[in-house]
């Protein structure tokens, strides 16, 4: 049985990627990246539904740090007239955001694993603390 909460194909809406050429791995031999997210739900609440962006960013442009990313993975989502409001709401902030991370993981690692320093693997990510 289908689910009453649909989403379209998620797409990758932006990416920045770079080295920075002041690191020097040598003297920086353990470096914790860095990770901040953003989740932006706007609502169309007319046809119940809403497109959900995330936006990841990995390091920074400093030379404390190997490299930045900022990746931006959004998709429409789309739920049934009788569903609650803070069922939806739930569904907006955790789970959208962790569906979207899902699909955005595997460029990170693969565009980090291209780089002279080797693959990034994004972690799991804790979306309950969100509304």
């Amino acid at each position: 049985m289908e689910s009453m909460f649909q989403f379209t194909n998620p797409a990758l809406t932006g990416l920045e990627f770079g080295l920075n050429e002041g690191f020097n791995s040598k003297e920086n031999k353990e470096v914790q990246i860095q990770i901040n997210m953003s989740v932006s739900v706007n609502r169309n609440e007319s046809r119940n539904e809403a497109e959900v962006t995330l936006k990841i960013e990995l390091g920074e442009k400093s030379s404390e740090m190997p490299f930045f990313i900022t990746a931006l993975e959004a998709a429409r989502f789309r739920w049934g007239e009788e569903m609650e409001e803070a069922l939806v709401n739930k569904l907006l902030n955790q789970n959208a955001p962790s569906l979207l991370l899902s699909y955005v993981r595997p460029i990170v690692t693969q565009i980090t694993a291209a780089s002279p320093f080797g693959a990034y693997n994004i972690p799991f990510i804790n979306f309950t603390h969100k509304k």
